[in-house]
């Protein structure tokens, strides 16, 4: 998914808000009627140990971009009209680091796994999606987390086809029952239910 619009902080530092991320759910046709809760495992980021988050490594610290001057961006003139832009060296962080961290390479953050509870609501559609906020990839320079979009995926049953909120399903019946009518059994997702054949 792709991140949010940036705004600026006090330390002249470009804030952006994280990225979306997307999960692919598959679910039965028993628990698309029921709901479900469930849990999923996810991507995290979290602040490395190492360097404490800052990125650089132990003993040593970042240094102020010498292209934007700190400032992560950068104004390019062309004729009459000046354009600011993210700084294309330090990629809008304001700072560059000589001697990134060994164990995160500079990012100041390393990749976890994270389990997430999920609530999948009763009568749910396939397609539809289920937003978990801020669980999405994390801010840059203190900026929000995008959120987490969970998209529903309907396993194939056996017996039923889905349409809409209704369940279709062929049941054979004898020729007696055909030609004079009578009562039979049919499958449903709560059990047999008794039908009337004309």
């Amino acid at each position: 998914g792709g991140g949010g619009g940036g705004a600026r902080r006090g330390g002249g530092q470009q804030v952006y808000r994280g990225g979306d991320l997307s999960y692919a759910m598959e679910i039965s046709l028993e628990e698309a009627a029921n709901g479900k809760d469930a849990q999923i495992r996810i991507p995290s980021w979290d602040t490395c140990d190492t360097c404490s988050g800052s990125g650089a490594k132990p003993g040593t610290s970042a240094k102020a971009c010498g292209t934007c001057n700190g400032a992560g961006t950068v104004h390019m003139r062309q004729g009459f009209f000046s354009i600011q832009q993210t700084c294309p060296h330090c990629r809008g962080t304001g700072k560059i680091i000589p001697d990134p961290c060994v164990t995160c390479s500079g990012a100041g953050k390393i990749k976890k796994q994270k389990t997430l509870e999920v609530k999948i609501p009763a009568g749910i559609n396939e397609g539809m999606r289920i937003r978990s906020a801020g669980n999405g990839e994390p801010g840059t320079n203190g900026g929000p987390p995008g959120d987490l979009f969970i998209e529903i995926r309907q396993k194939k049953h056996d017996i039923f086809e889905r349409d809409g909120d209704d369940l279709h399903c062929v049941v054979p019946i004898g020729f007696a029952a055909a030609a004079l009518g009578g009562e039979i059994e049919v499958p449903t997702l709560n059990g047999k239910a008794a039908i009337d054949i004309p």
